[in-house]
């Protein structure tokens, strides 16, 4: 298994920390599922490093690119401290789509009752609900490595698309797009950004 503290501390550039970072944040993907739901991925997450494409200092963010059919996207954002929160200045932000066929399967098996997928009101909260535990379980991973402890952004959940985009950190050009499959299907994308994160 990899180490990740001595990964990044043989990190060279930014390019490796986020690197490096992206396989922390599957590992916490990965635990969320199973310790919550006893869920096992079917296949290694699957990275891919991709340019960030804006408008207006705001990431685009398009469900329909991920999985060809309606989906739900959820985000939050990341801050150093609620200095930087109260300002709106993020350090990093986390998306994360599920196909709406999906979404009331996956929360039964995370042990939440059960959801109507045709209300779009239900699907948009469970999917801040899958946000938040894996923003939650990535703050405590990267903490555990000496960063701070990052402050986190309540979720805003979108169907398709967030026509406004999603607020993410100015100096940062690339993103991780990871792809999670359960039962050799994908079925969750989770794409990240994050800058500079002081250490402790």
């Amino acid at each position: 298994m990899l180490d990740f503290k001595e990964s990044l501390a043989h990190s060279r550039t930014h390019s490796d920390d986020l690197y490096v970072l992206s396989l922390v944040l599957a590992t916490a993907v990965k635990k969320m599922l199973n310790v919550k739901g006893g869920i096992y991925l079917s296949a290694e997450p699957d990275l891919l490093q991709k340019p960030i494409v804006e408008f207006g200092h705001r990431m685009r963010v398009d469900g329909l690119e991920k999985f060809g059919d309606r989906t739900i996207l959820s985000a939050v954002k990341f801050y150093r401290d609620e200095g930087y929160m109260n300002r709106d200045e993020p350090v990093g932000v986390v998306i994360v789509y599920i196909p709406v066929t999906y979404i009331a399967r996956l929360l039964k098996m995370l042990e939440y009752p059960l959801i109507d997928e045709d209300d779009d009101e239900l699907v948009l909260d469970a999917c801040g609900t899958i946000v938040n535990l894996i923003a939650g379980y990535f703050i405590k991973e990267i903490s555990g490595l000496g960063y701070v402890h990052l402050q986190m952004s309540h979720f805003e959940s979108y169907i398709n698309s967030a026509l406004n985009g999603i607020a993410f950190a100015a100096s940062e050009e690339a993103k991780y797009e990871i792809n999670f499959e359960i039962n050799s299907q994908k079925r969750i994308v989770v794409e990240f950004s994050l800058g500079n994160v002081p250490h402790v």
